[in-house]
């Protein structure tokens, strides 16, 4: 004979009550009881940033050695890597705080991430524009691809804008020619411009240009052959097809916001700051190194708005002293505890199931009524 028995048709309040303080005790522990994770490629990225840190110290070391003392007041970490507020090879005014950005080895360890979210493997061929403006983010570049074992292709605009590498004697180009002769790095530029305005230097004095021209020269360069920005462009397309041989270019790494590179100030505003991986719309009618490389699926890496790629990568904003090497949510990101949270998810379940279908509420907070007696009498099951 089957069981007749009596079921409440509503759970009490306090069930309901004491069901909704453990739901917020759980919420609360999974947001307060996150864990520090590893992230991938922690030993290539820790790697990376010593190779930077290294090179740092070298050019810190020469600077000192041949340029004298090294202006605290501009340069709080003392990196050597901050210029002058002018010399006769300054293309255009540049903003402190985002050189003061660059000054951290932990980029080397961006640039891997990035580099290898771009799925580039040993081997592969990475075309680079650099910036004298911005020498700590060229030595980023090459430092990663030391470690990951990419072969580099860069072409240097030499002038600088203010605190960048604007020392006549001591422009970028020779600070990758000191850093390969130290054993830091492999790869140096093997094509260089003028840089500055419509990369030609316009508006530099004509012993601003001769500097210019001296240190492609003492370097082994010429400079770029043009008379337009299209011709311009054509022939930095070539000089990378050239030195990558029959490899096909694997990703591009636009240093600066530089006219050629991004195609005006369009490109440098559309593509989003760090990786991107298909050419943003509204480039259409624009040209530039970075656009043409985008348009046939090549990965770029658009090295601006520096300050973005700080917060995103956890980075510390303006150093006052050399950040240590392994910082940054780049190595290790605060997540939450997905078990924690898979723990209190099936807890919170069992206490409701057994709430609402087992009547065991009902058993415990049963004789705490807070609604009014049914004016009928309740079924029976």
């Amino acid at each position: 004979m089957k069981k007749i028995y009596w079921r409440p048709s509503k759970v009490p309040r306090v069930a309901l009550l004491v069901s909704a303080i453990l739901a917020i005790a759980a919420l609360s522990s999974v947001e307060l009881i996150k864990v520090k994770r590893k992230q991938p490629y922690f030993e290539e990225k820790f790697q990376a940033s010593l190779t930077m840190k290294k090179g740092m110290e070298a050019i810190k070391a020469y600077r000192t050695k041949h340029f004298g003392p090294i202006d605290k007041a501009a340069d709080p970490t003392h990196s050597g890597m901050i210029g002058l507020p002018q010399s006769l090879i300054t293309s255009v005014f540049g903003h402190l705080p985002a050189k003061h950005n660059t000054i951290n080895p932990n980029w080397a360890a961006v640039m891997v991430e990035m580099l290898k979210k771009a799925d580039l493997k040993e081997g592969d061929v990475v075309a680079a524009g650099f910036s004298g403006s911005f020498p700590a983010l060229n030595l980023a570049t090459l430092a990663a691809a030391e470690v990951l074992k990419l072969k580099v292709v860069a072409i240097t605009s030499v002038a600088a804008s203010t605190w960048g590498a604007n020392i006549p004697e001591f422009t970028w180009l020779d600070m990758e020619r000191l850093l390969q002769k130290e054993g830091v790095i492999s790869h140096r530029s093997v094509g260089a411009s003028y840089g500055g305005k419509e990369d030609m230097a316009l508006g530099r004095s004509k012993k601003g240009r001769e500097l210019l021209r001296a240190a492609m020269e003492r370097n082994g360069l010429s400079p770029l052959d043009f008379e337009t920005t299209k011709e311009n462009i054509d022939e930095r397309l070539a000089i990378y097809q050239k030195f990558a041989g029959e490899r096909q270019i694997a990703a591009y790494v636009n240093v600066g916001g530089g006219t050629v590179s991004v195609g005006t100030v369009l490109g440098k505003r559309l593509f989003k700051p760090g990786l991107n991986l298909k050419l943003p719309p509204g480039l259409a009618n624009v040209d530039g190194v970075i656009i043409r490389f985008a348009r046939e699926g090549v990965p770029v890496i658009h090295m601006v708005y520096i300050d973005k790629l700080v917060e995103k990568y956890g980075l510390t904003p303006t150093p006052l002293v050399m950040p240590s090497i392994g910082e940054g949510q780049i190595y290790r990101r605060v997540e939450y505890n997905l078990y924690l949270a898979a723990v209190n998810l099936v807890i919170l379940l069992l206490v409701l199931y057994a709430f609402l279908k087992l009547d065991i509420g009902y058993r415990i907070f049963g004789s705490s009524r807070t609604t009014q007696p049914p004016k009928h009498p309740e079924p029976m099951v």
